[in-house]
């Protein structure tokens, strides 16, 4: 028998080699792949407003934390009383920005922001929307303001 591979002999080797290959693909964890850095975060709702326990988000519990409350809002501890909440939907083409240490960035077309929202490069012109926070720290919670009332 000569080297080469028949016709039926290479289709049935392809074939083994993409069933295995997807067998093999299945087991992996895409959402592990295309998660946020911040973690989800643990809320009750009441009327518009979310409110946050600290004690059931841990990311919280230390200044510089933050926790995603949906795909549209984070909740960042900017000190030991004070937190801002951001929407983190460019301002430029609504793509959602990510959190890469000390700013936001857009991995779309490049704009960046602040944490506290505010452009520093373009080509978004406008800053991120953020809402007003209340932190009651009897009861370790955050209030977001979330009705269409919002801060620039």
């Amino acid at each position: 028998m000569s080297g080469k591979l028949s016709r039926r002999d290479f289709i049935k080797r392809s074939a083994v080699g993409v069933i295995a290959g997807g067998a093999m693909l299945s087991t992996i964890n895409i959402e592990a792949f295309t998660k946020s850095s911040a973690a989800k975060a643990v809320f009750r709702k009441s009327g518009d407003d979310v409110i946050v326990k600290l004690s059931d988000n841990a990311a919280l519990t230390k200044v510089g934390g933050n926790v995603k409350v949906n795909d549209e809002l984070m909740l960042i501890r900017r000190s030991e009383t004070e937190f801002l909440a951001v929407r983190t939907i460019c301002s430029h083409k609504g793509c959602d920005v990510e959190i890469e240490a000390d700013k936001f960035v857009c991995p779309c077309h490049g704009s960046e922001y602040t944490l506290d929202g505010k452009v520093t490069q373009g080509p978004a012109k406008d800053n991120l929307k953020t809402f007003e926070t209340i932190f009651d720290s009897d009861k370790g919670t955050v209030t977001i303001k979330t009705e269409a009332k919002t801060k620039e």
